[in-house]
């Protein structure tokens, strides 16, 4: 069964989120510095990709309109 593109972007944002989760827990579980850092910065690029696809939700139930 084929998917509607906001059930698309939904399904990836699931996934962003996740990613945030894991990183972010990675980042508080690291010991070595440099390691801690690169989650910390991979959490805040996931959330970037968060907002964007919430954006983009928001624009496809917008249009559905």
């Amino acid at each position: 069964m084929s998917k509607t593109p906001t059930e698309i972007i939904k399904m990836a944002l699931e996934r962003e989120k996740e990613a945030v989760v894991d990183y972010s827990e990675y980042a508080k579980t690291a010991s070595d510095p440099k390691v801690k850092e690169m989650f910390r910065f991979l959490a805040e690029e996931e959330k970037k990709h968060v907002k964007l696809l919430q954006e983009e939700i928001e624009k496809e139930i917008y249009q559905e309109m």
